[in-house]
């Protein structure tokens, strides 16, 4: 009935060190420094602050809307022959006075001409301005949705930045772990090769307590164990790996964790404010504001199609032409007008009707969004406080059973020495303490974890 309980314990321990695999890590590091590095370094970053920048030229095109418009336009051309325009024939009767008793009348016929109007070598040079004095609101909705993609864009930045955060941390404990791991799993072999030794001596000196088969299954428990631990060496350098590449940094950077242990640091919280905070921290919320924002200034753009348009417009002219008659006269050279443009829209085929219809729905399922988002968000947030109170709770049983686990290990191996217990309780009693360690070690990495994205989540820096 022994065997059974020997084998299972094998089983858990396997299982335990292959599930624990550590999820990343970095060259004599702390948190706080690798943090740092991946800020500098990550290449997602970059990205989302670009996109800040954009939104941000966005915004500035938008408002140029609200300074007068200037352009000077040039042309120089040469025709192929002088333009001219045609009078045609004209046959006209005419009164004759003043000079004769009586006034007469005579009938006169011009012959068509043929006038010409200017040269065929000539350069114009225009200047317009135009200032809008009243768009229907046009302005003010794009100026909204400008401003709003700034807030979102920030929001971006922020939210890579916790990203960058989170999966430090996460990663960096998940080395951290693995470490550990690889010393439980070193000291392990260590006992476990003090007892073979011991068994091997027991063995030998034909006491007829231990027998030759129990040595050999010692053994084969040792090498078992050995070759875990192999696995958790491995491990440990794919998260060291894995830390390096969330860093940002060459994929051949050799790092190494400075942090002794996993912290443990009970976390005190009110489920309430948490999710409060979550809704005036969190940039997956703010965003939405800002879409919601964005979607009401769409909605006034589309409006502004029902209202006249206003503009004041003015535009200076010169002409130079070697022709001084036809249409370049001294006069007709230099020209100016000003004035007020006005469209007023009259029918468009109910175009901005379904613009505004569309708008207007946008922004509805937007509001839809925010209600979903608002349920959810408070839903993560109290799933994330569910998984750390767990942790904490967990954590104080686990280190109550570690500290037993020890005490019956160095109980079995005093009494085992003495020819008190069998071979099979001191091999049980090893296996135990290191399968309860490690699950000690998987508590405090879970807490840890469950922290940083709950700190994610709510949106803290």
């Amino acid at each position: 009935m022994r065997r059974p309980t020997i084998a299972v314990m094998l089983l858990l321990a396997v299982g335990l060190f292959t599930t624990a695999e550590a999820k990343e890590e970095a060259r004599s590091l702390s948190l706080e420094q690798a943090i740092d590095v991946a800020l500098e370094n990550n290449r997602y970053r970059p990205i989302s602050r670009l996109g800040v920048e954009i939104a941000e030229a966005q915004y500035s095109q938008v408002m140029s809307s609200y300074w007068p418009q200037i352009a000077v336009r040039s042309a120089f051309a040469r025709l192929d022959e002088d333009p001219t325009t045609i009078f045609p024939e004209e046959t006209d009767t005419y009164t004759i006075t003043d000079f004769l008793p009586q006034p007469i009348e005579a009938t006169v016929t011009v012959p068509e001409k043929h006038i010409k109007l200017l040269d065929k070598t000539h350069f114009v040079t225009t200047g317009t301005l135009v200032l809008p004095i009243y768009t229907g609101g046009q302005r003010r909705g794009m100026r909204q949705q400008a401003r709003a993609g700034v807030r979102a864009a920030k929001q971006v930045v922020r939210r890579t930045d916790l990203q960058v955060t989170y999966d430090v941390r996460r990663m960096y404990y998940g080395a951290l772990l693995a470490r550990e791991l690889v010393q439980l799993g070193e000291d392990t072999v260590a006992r476990l090769e003090v007892t073979l030794e011991l068994t091997e001596n027991l063995y030998k000196r034909g006491s007829g307590k231990v027998k030759k088969t129990d040595y050999l299954k010692h053994k084969v428990m040792v090498e078992s164990i050995r070759s875990i631990v192999s696995t958790l060496r491995s491990n440990k350098q794919l998260a060291e790996a894995a830390l390096v590449n969330t860093m940002g940094l060459d994929w051949d950077t050799d790092i190494t964790v400075v942090e002794p242990e996993i912290p443990f640091v009970p976390f005190e919280g009110d489920l309430k404010r948490l999710v409060g905070s979550s809704y005036r921290f969190s940039p997956d919320w703010a965003r939405l504001e800002a879409g919601l924002d964005a979607a009401e200034g769409q909605v006034k753009e589309a409006k502004s199609g029902y209202w006249p348009k206003l503009a004041f417009q003015g535009q200076v002219q010169v002409l130079a032409n070697s022709y001084d008659a036809g249409i370049v006269g001294p006069s007709e050279r230099k020209s100016w007008r000003i004035g007020v443009g006005m469209e007023l829209p009259l029918f468009n085929g109910f175009l901005t009707k379904q613009k505004v219809r569309e708008a207007r729905a946008r922004l509805e399922r937007l509001r839809q969004q925010k209600t979903l988002l608002h349920d959810g968000l408070a839903l993560q947030v109290k799933h994330l406080f569910l998984g750390v109170s767990r942790a904490q709770e967990q954590q104080e049983s686990a280190g109550e059973a570690l500290k037993a686990a020890s005490d019956n290990r160095r109980l079995n191996v005093r009494a085992y020495q003495d020819d008190l217990v069998e071979l099979q309780d001191v091999v049980e009693s090893q296996l135990m303490e290191s399968f309860v360690k490690a699950r000690y070690l998987k508590v405090l990495y879970d807490h840890v974890e469950a922290k940083a994205h709950l700190e994610f989540v709510i949106g803290r820096e």
